[in-house]
């Protein structure tokens, strides 16, 4: 009753406010895509936990065009790609549904690496949350599930999807070191999010682009600006329909946004596309 009750309003809001969209079939290779790079003319991406440790790079037409094994890892639950517009990409080992996880990592590696080699070895960021003392904490302090990251400053900014009970909106932001080790990741800032629901407002992957971070979650986009020390939201698109969206990417004309092919996530909405939004 309350999932119907939330998407009646999402669609009810779409039919004037939704962004139109192209909907692309991704390679069923891709069927756990669990987020999203644009660089240059393709996309990295990733599937989630107990998955293969692959990054897969696809073209526009949802075709894969190379695999690139980890060797030296394996996929424990990775949910969170990010690039620093240089020379390494970070590979977020950092899926905790569970809030138990002791083994956090975010993995290192060269882009050209990955777009040039079948296998590669990655530099691990281990890393626990500063203000994390019970594994897991009670059901009101579930905030240390994550699935989204960028870098900002050669930082690795973590932001956490809320899995509180009740749902009240917040996601958590941590600075961590880019350099790898054993690390703390320092807690910074709440962003507050909607409590209505965790279909509608739980962070599912983040992009940063040209000063502009976008939040993903599996009803909307979120558009925010870094001013006077602290992340101001300057826009919102809704989805025009709820599916297990979990990568977005933007470049300079276009928000990128793939997501799972999973019929029983919500109202029976299927997913494994790309979707193709203007800005």
């Amino acid at each position: 009753m309350i999932k119907k009750f939330v998407y009646g309003i999402v669609v009810l809001i779409c039919i004037s406010s939704c962004t139109p969209l192209r909907k692309i079939p991704l390679s069923p290779k891709l069927v756990e895509s669990s987020a999203l790079i644009k660089h240059q003319d393709v996309f990295l991406t990733i599937n989630d936990s107990d998955n293969a440790p692959i990054v897969f790079v696809f073209n526009e037409k949802g075709e894969v065009v190379h695999e690139c094994h980890i060797k030296n890892v394996k996929n424990n639950d990775w949910e969170a790609l990010a690039y620093d517009g240089g020379d390494y990409l970070f590979i977020g080992d950092i899926g905790n549904n569970n809030n138990n996880r002791k083994n956090l990592a975010v993995l290192k590696v060269k882009m050209s690496d990955v777009l040039e080699k079948d296998s590669v070895e990655v530099e691990v960021v281990s890393y626990r949350y500063s203000d994390q003392t019970t594994f897991p904490p009670s059901k009101e302090l579930l905030y240390y599930d994550a699935e989204a990251m960028i870098i900002k400053d050669n930082e690795i900014l973590i932001f956490t999807k809320n899995r509180t009970v009740p749902f009240d909106g917040i996601s958590k932001v941590y600075r961590l070191p880019s350099q790898p080790g054993n690390h703390v990741a320092q807690f910074l800032y709440n962003i507050q999010l909607p409590s209505t629901h965790w279909i509608e407002e739980s962070i599912t992957d983040a992009y940063y682009f040209e000063g502009e971070l976008y939040l993903l979650t599996y009803s909307k986009i979120y558009k925010y600006v870094w001013q006077d020390e602290i992340w101001v939201q300057k826009e919102e698109k809704l989805h025009t329909s709820i599916t297990q969206k979990e990568g977005i990417a933007v470049d300079k004309k276009w928000i990128y946004i793939t997501d799972e092919d999973n019929s029983n996530f919500f109202n029976g909405k299927k997913g494994n596309y790309l979707y193709r939004i203007k800005k």
